[in-house]
C-alpha cells in the first residue's frame, strides 16, 4: 500500500495545483482509507478532514459520510 499512498500524494498534488476540488475530496477520502488499511488513524483522520472540508467546501453531498467518519474516529464532535 505505500506505493498506493505515494501515488495518492502525487495525484492530490496535480488536483490542488489544478484546482479540482471535486478530485480533491475523492482523493483525500482515498487516502483516508488507504491509511486506515494500514493502521494508521492519525494519517487517516488527517486525510478524511481534509476530504470533509473540501467537501463542505463544495456542498458535496460526501461531507454528511465523511463527517460521520470523523465523529465515530473521535475527531470530531
Amino acid at each position: 500500500m505505500p506505493d498506493r499512498l505515494a501515488t495518492l500524494d502525487r495525484e492530490l498534488l496535480a488536483a490542488h495545483a489544478a484546482g479540482d476540488m471535486p478530485a480533491l475530496v475523492r482523493l483525500y477520502a482515498e487516502a483516508a482509507e488507504a491509511c486506515e488499511a494500514e493502521g494508521q488513524s492519525d494519517a487517516a483522520g488527517f486525510y478524511r478532514t481534509h476530504a470533509y472540508v473540501f467537501a463542505l467546501a463544495l456542498g458535496d453531498a460526501r461531507a454528511g459520510a465523511l463527517h460521520a467518519k470523523l465523529k465515530a474516529d473521535g475527531r470530531e464532535q
